[in-house]
């Protein structure tokens, strides 16, 4: 997006802690913020609370353009789309996973994610029946329930 004072473009991203913390720039890596985020962040899985990071990158108009032109070719091309489509290596994934290099962190989010009406019942009716029955949900060992 465009800052409407600015006018930079600007990435945004969100995404799972481990996932955007692999994307940061070794200085917003390393930074104290980064640090009592991710402490944050553990904290709040541990209290079974979902929880994304959020990141951001500044590009020049030069950099955007240059950029996008690659994309741009690359996702009118007939063999890197059927690439994707196969869920195989394809330069469009590559290049979307270039623009999310090098982000500083500007935060995170924590949510309580309360299972739907009736789930609880459910699984106690299935229980009751003998059913076994495993559930497994959330990218992280602390907020699997």
């Amino acid at each position: 997006i465009r800052h409407p004072e600015t006018k930079k473009i600007m990435v945004l991203t969100k995404g799972a802690d481990s996932e955007v913390y692999n994307r940061l720039s070794a200085t917003s890596k390393g930074s104290a913020e980064a640090k009592k985020t991710e402490q944050d962040l553990f904290g709040f899985a541990d209290d079974g609370l979902r929880t994304l990071a959020l990141a951001k990158k500044e590009l020049t108009d030069a950099e955007f353009s240059a950029w996008h032109a690659r994309y741009k070719t690359a996702a009118g091309d007939l063999d890197e789309i059927q690439k994707r489509k196969d869920k195989k290596e394809n330069l469009i994934d590559d290049l979307m996973s270039e623009l999310e290099t090098d982000l500083t962190l500007v935060g995170a989010t924590a949510i309580e994610d309360k299972l739907q009406s009736g789930v609880p019942e459910t699984i106690a009716s299935l229980a009751k029946a003998g059913i076994k029955l495993w559930v497994l949900t959330g990218d992280k060992q602390e907020t699997a329930i």
